[in-house]
């Protein structure tokens, strides 16, 4: 893990020319809470060693329920972290076995309290819903217990089944039952109107929360923002018309970094027609929609081939933009596929 580290401070040191102040910093990607404390602090030492952290600027940390004890988080604190992402997937235990994770669900528990005692206000948690051989009543449970527990965000994913994987072989055998899309249509569309009648803001396809506790980190990726990723398989874009991609091989990516050659990333120049795509993708995949202005000369067009979406009730056609119904948010990617541009003098 420390080659990995030294590999990350030494990329950090080649392209901080690129920054000049850091508004987020997020440290994700797979399980970064088992660094330890002090390699946590040598990352954020290096980055603002080279461009300073925005005042109030939100550090986040992912972590496994199963890290969290008193003295990990004094020491994540004082490192600086000052939000964290905590991998609950589930508050039962049948179902986290089914998921082969490492934690139960008093572990779970017990982590959010403790990082409530120490004072970490805000802690967004996982949920996963359509798991198979469940009813809206479980994932009615799941959302309860983490609203009686005061978390202020949530990010919940609908299962999916990947080739090759434990659960694919699972479902074939007939070991266990295909999730089915009603399911998740069902867990999806109430928890959207619940949370809602809580008071919360469900402002993106899979993240909601308490007025004020938006992941500015987040929110900066789907308007498009700049952003640096540092590491194996990390993602990076300039915000306007370049994407660098790493190696996704750790040790390919730790011999690449110590030599300080090219040959440990790719770059990719996005055209106007990936570039305005993705701008509406992202968009529509948040509470603001899709902007008009955006569109330019489109927008009549948009308003032809999404006119099927508006009439199922899955868009809403604002003055200003585009805009995703709940029942339409099922279906985004399909929608905004529609809308794509395909021709450049279109733009």
């Amino acid at each position: 893990m420390d080659d990995m580290v030294d590999a990350m401070r030494q990329e950090m040191a080649h392209r901080m020319g690129q920054v000049d102040t850091w508004q987020t910093v997020y440290f994700g990607g797979g399980t970064p809470s088992v660094l330890t404390a002090q390699q946590i602090q040598s990352l954020i030492d290096t980055a603002t060693s080279h461009a300073p952290l925005q005042a109030g600027a939100e550090v986040t940390l992912e972590a496994n329920p199963e890290d969290v004890d008193d003295r990990s988080i004094d020491q994540w604190i004082q490192a600086g972290v000052n939000r964290i992402s905590l991998g609950v997937q589930s508050f039962e235990d049948s179902q986290l076995q089914w998921m082969n994770r490492a934690h139960n669900a008093s572990q779970a528990v017990d982590a959010i309290k403790r990082l409530q005692d120490a004072g970490l206000s805000h802690i967004t948690m996982d949920l996963i819903y359509g798991l198979p051989e469940t009813s809206l009543a479980y994932w009615q449970d799941q959302v309860g217990q983490a609203l009686a527990m005061d978390i202020p965000h949530l990010s919940t994913y609908g299962l999916t089944v990947e080739d090759k994987t434990v659960l694919h072989a699972d479902i074939a055998s007939g070991k266990i039952s295909k999730p089915m899309d009603e399911r998740s249509v069902e867990d999806f569309m109430w928890h959207r109107s619940h949370l809602r009648e809580q008071g919360w803001l469900t402002y993106e396809l899979s993240n909601s929360c308490q007025p004020g506790f938006e992941a500015s980190h987040n929110a900066a990726y789907w308007r498009g923002e700049a952003y640096v990723g540092i590491g194996s398989g990390a993602h990076s874009f300039d915000g306007q018309w370049e994407r660098r991609l790493n190696v996704a091989n750790n040790p390919m990516y730790i011999k690449a970094m110590k030599a300080g050659d090219s040959l440990g990333f790719e770059l990719e120049t996005l055209g106007p027609i990936e570039r305005r795509n993705e701008q509406l993708m992202t968009g529509l995949r948040t509470d603001l929609g899709f902007q008009r202005s955006h569109a330019g000369k489109w927008a009549e067009t948009l308003d032809h081939l999404w006119s099927d979406a508006i009439a199922k009730g899955h868009m809403l056609r604002l003055e200003d933009r585009w805009k995703l119904t709940d029942a339409g948010m099922m279906w985004s990617d399909a929608i905004a596929a529609a809308g794509f541009i395909t021709d450049n003098t279109d733009l």
